[in-house]
Formats: C-alpha cells, structure tokens, sequence
C-alpha cells in the first residue's frame, strides 16, 4: 500500500531537500543536551550486558544522534542508519566517522510502513527518533509489525517521538509551557495544528501502544513523556 502526503509525495520524502536538512541539523544542535537526556535513559533502559556485540537498527537515522548514543553506551555494537535523504546522510557520514566500521547507513525508505526488502538482519535492537510520526496510523502498525519481525527473540523497539493527544483542551495546554526537546522555531511552525504539521501524524500514546502490542511486542510501556513527546518500548 502506498501512502503520500499533501504535496503527492511519500511520508518524509520533504527531507531529501537539502536547505531543509541543513536547517533542521542546526537547529537541533541548539537543543542536543534536552534530548541527550532521553537518549541516556534509553540506553539505561536496555536489557543488555554492556560488552554485548548488538546488532542495531536505527530507523530514519538522519545525522546518527541515536545511533551515537547507542554505539558509545555499547562499545561492542554495530548499527545501521536507515535513511532516504543523501543530504542528511552526508552530514552523518562526517558525525560518525570516529565509530569507523561499527556504523553504516543503508539508503532505503519505510514510507509505506515497511523496512527495505535488502536490509540485513535481524537486529537486537531497533530504535527510532523523530522519524515515524510520518506515517499515518495504518502505515505506523505495518511498520511496527514489520519491526517486531526484524527483531530477535529477547530484543528490543524503542521508538521516541511526537504523540499528541486528541483531546483539544489537553493540545491548547500543551502549547502553554515550551517544550526544551524541541527546537523554538519548530515549535512555532506548530503552534495551532492538531496534528503538528501537515506532514505528521501524532497518535497518542495510548494509541501508539497498542499498535505494539498488536505486532506481537511482549512488554509494552511508555518509558518517557513531556507534553506531546514520548518515549515508548517494546520487548520481544
């Protein structure tokens, strides 16, 4: 099944513009320490022994931030950046050469809520940040489903990301109280969209897990959340 946005192309495929990388990377370099914060409670989170060789998928990897964070918890472990836009990749290529062979990115796309057919795997672990919110929730349950195949017995999805709720008096709430974890300038282009911008679709969390536990993920929970962004898991 194939899926497109409001503009006639794929979920997330806006990224492949350049101009929009470059200012996405530089603004997100502005908020990095609020998001290290939650990246270091998801490696505090992993059920793995740190000398542990993990095999990790990054899913929609960008400039390798989640990756990075994995990789230097868990010096035995490889990754792969899953991502569609050579601008972005080009900039992790550079960020991520200090990890030498441990990473590398796999062109590929999940915009119609499945991992590339010539993926190698299966993983340990899979995470994703920011990414998914592009698929809509049908796509987000293929993908989902798609992850928990990919996934060894006793791994891992730790997925975080922007979930909204529905409820419209809890949205306007939200948007009293800045949010640290995202960047001024997106947060203003936000401002009064339910769903956070025409490209993205924010199921609540409530919503989110079930789409887990529907995959077949036996443990399910939400580790994290602050105004409208979480962060959810699923143990295999």
């Amino acid at each position: 099944m194939q899926t497109v946005d409001q503009d006639g192309r794929k979920p997330g495929h806006h990224w492949k513009e350049a101009d929009r990388v470059h200012e996405y990377v530089a603004q997100n370099d502005q908020n990095a320490e609020p998001m290290a914060e939650v990246f270091d409670l998801l490696t505090m989170l992993l059920p793995f022994a740190a000398d542990a060789p993990l095999q990790v998928l990054d899913v929609g990897s960008g400039h390798g931030v989640l990756a990075a964070a994995v990789l230097d918890t868990f010096p035995n472990a490889t990754a792969i950046g899953l991502d569609i836009a050579e601008a972005m990749m080009e900039i992790g290529r550079q960020r991520m050469a200090r990890f030498g062979a441990r990473f590398r990115y796999h062109g590929g796309d999940f915009a119609d809520g499945t991992l590339p057919a010539d993926l190698p795997g299966p993983f340990d672990l899979v995470v994703s940040s920011r990414a998914i919110h592009h698929l809509p929730p049908e796509g987000k349950r293929r993908l989902f489903a798609d992850i928990y195949r990919h996934t060894m017995d006793g791994g891992c999805f730790f997925d975080i990301d922007n979930m909204r709720p529905n409820d419209d008096f809890l949205r306007a709430r939200y948007r009293q109280v800045p949010d640290p974890t995202v960047p001024a300038r997106l947060q203003a282009r936000s401002q009064g969209q339910p769903g956070g911008g025409a490209r993205e679709h924010q199921e609540p969390v409530a919503d989110q897990l079930a789409y887990l536990r529907e995959a077949g993920f036996a443990h399910v929970d939400c580790l994290w959340k602050r105004l409208g962004r979480a962060l959810i898991a699923g143990f295999k």
